[in-house]
């Protein structure tokens, strides 16, 4: 039973702060480039289409031979000032991604203007070829690229070194891929313009034959980029879920599934946390002896049935500490206000000691549960660089937790601070149980903190409990005893919390307390 000794500590309830952190913003000319992404990948479209009406001689044979020059040109140069600004905006961080290589290749048809100029001739006609390559620009908007990045998330949240090995890997892949490619492309279109040079017959048949090349070359890059766009995808966001469900709340990884980047994103928003501990552990162990298979199986299966109704109740599973669960409603992933998240936690935890009962499993019968409400928590992903987790911090987690230690001393099966109380006192499915003022271990803050239970529990032995606690704080201790007997004989099977204020008051009977006396219980934890 809690101690109760003089207590003058002043109420200290977390203080709410709306201000969030967020993830950094990119610069402006950085902004600008990543905004230009999609007009660049149009123009790579219309300058390769244009390039292949070049070649079965489209625009010479309405005499606009002239006018696609200057339009190739203009395109072809902003292609050079993409490549440039991004070389000078970006640094070393573009020119080790694989894009540089793709965006230079896109760049180098411009030397192909030179075939105009005396004593050139078609000595740089191949150079126009790399228009073609310009269609791997779209690979930038497939939705391939959102899974990598989702994949390299994986790799953070489990090991960041891996995650970084992984986009080398990935860079090098298609960095090899792009030069071989444009290696070969080179090769053939060189070849053809040597077997067939000479008079315009032969010329046109290497123009002809190198439509066909292209033409071939696009259908297979659309056909990669069609297995990379939807089946690819497809099968590693399936993957990639049932990982990240692992590893995170099911609500974070499908968040993370769509904004991939939101990891590094943290907000301050109101929040109610509870704790779960299945009782019974160590008398389990020591009743099967080691045999820690057994343990393991009887174990999962009551944390499977209360883990079964916080998701019912849209709870985020923060985390398994041995026994124990961590689960909380709040933040930017959840919909909902304050009031409905501590409905949801206080109703998860009527309902998750019913199923713990229901199961009848015969070692884990019984949970001790402790929740809190804050008025604003730090949500998001925390860690190290190397290991990512995502959770809640703050003041009210901590009080949760000692809420949680604090069950078993009172007497109860679930202990709430007063704004939980205060958060859903108007529920009509929920009847609440003032178990007095208690300060925790560890913290200056008393409150008064509340039980929570289902209707059916209200009865006249809930208001001789009250009665007697009214009774208790105003220091008549022998009116308080008479109720708190009342209480404890109208319950059915009795009432534990009754018990022990009846102990109390027998004992302040016998030795009256001082005159700056409070009702307050100290608990260890």
């Amino acid at each position: 039973m809690a101690t109760q000794t003089p207590s003058t500590a002043p109420a200290n309830p977390d203080q709410a702060k709306n201000s969030a952190p967020g993830p950094s913003q990119p610069s402006g000319m950085v902004a600008f480039i990543e905004r230009s992404e999609t007009p660049m990948m149009v123009l790579a479209v219309v300058a390769v289409i244009f390039y292949m009406a070049e070649l079965l001689g489209f625009w010479s044979m309405f005499g606009w031979s002239q006018g696609y020059q200057l339009v190739a040109l203009v395109i072809d140069v902003l292609f050079v000032l993409d490549l440039a600004l991004k070389w000078s905006v970006l640094g070393k961080k573009y020119l080790r991604s694989p894009w540089f290589i793709v965006d230079a290749v896109s760049s180098l048809p411009v030397l192909g203007s030179l075939a105009v100029l005396p004593g050139v001739g078609q000595g740089l006609r191949f150079v126009r070829g790399f228009r073609l390559f310009r269609i791997l620009r779209t690979l930038r908007t497939l939705r391939v690229l959102r899974t990598l990045r989702v994949l390299k998330l994986v790799k953070l949240i489990n090991d960041g070194q891996n995650a970084q090995g992984e986009a080398k890997t990935f860079q090098r892949a298609m960095l090899g891929a792009v030069t071989v490619y444009t290696t070969l492309f080179v090769a053939v279109v060189g070849w053809i313009y040597t077997e067939h040079s000479g008079d315009a017959q032969a010329l046109a048949q290497a123009r002809e034959l190198e439509f066909y090349l292209v033409l071939g070359s696009l259908l297979g890059m659309i056909l990669v980029m069609f297995v990379v766009r939807y089946q690819i995808p497809a099968i590693s966001a399936v993957q990639v879920r049932s990982l990240l469900n692992v590893a995170l709340p099911s609500q974070v990884a499908d968040h993370f599934m769509k904004h991939p980047e939101a990891y590094e994103r943290t907000v301050r928003m109101p929040a109610t946390i509870i704790f779960c501990d299945i009782t019974g552990f160590t008398s389990t162990v020591e009743q099967l002896g080691g045999d820690l298979s057994t343990l393991k199986i009887h174990l999962e299966k009551a944390m499977d049935v209360v883990t079964e109704v916080h998701r019912r109740y849209d709870l985020i599973i923060d985390k398994f500490i041995g026994d124990a669960i961590m689960s909380f409603r709040g933040g930017d992933l959840v919909e909902g206000d304050p009031a409905d998240h501590a409905y949801r936690v206080v109703k998860a935890t009527i309902d998750g000691l019913k199923a713990l009962e229901a199961l009848g499993d015969p070692y884990f019968k019984h949970m001790k549960v402790g929740g809190a409400s804050s008025t604003g928590a730090l949500i998001g992903a925390f860690g190290t660089s190397s290991r990512l987790s995502y959770t809640i911090l703050g003041d009210r987690v901590n009080l949760a937790a000692r809420l949680e230690a604090a069950v078993k001393q009172c007497g109860t099966r679930n202990l709430f601070c007063n704004r939980t109380w205060s958060l859903t006192k108007e529920r009509q499915d929920i009847v609440w149980r003032r178990f007095g003022k208690l300060q925790v271990q560890g913290k200056q803050e008393f409150m008064d903190i509340y039980e929570a239970m289902e209707p059916h529990n209200q009865g006249p032995w809930l208001q001789h409990f009250h009665d007697a606690l009214d009774a208790f704080e105003a220091r008549h201790f022998t009116q308080a005893l008479t109720l708190f007997q009342q209480a404890h004989a109208l319950r059915p099977n009795g009432d534990s919390p009754s018990e022990r204020y009846c102990t109390l008051c027998q004992t302040l009977l016998k030795e009256p307390p001082k005159e700056d006396w409070s009702p307050i219980f100290h608990t260890t934890k």
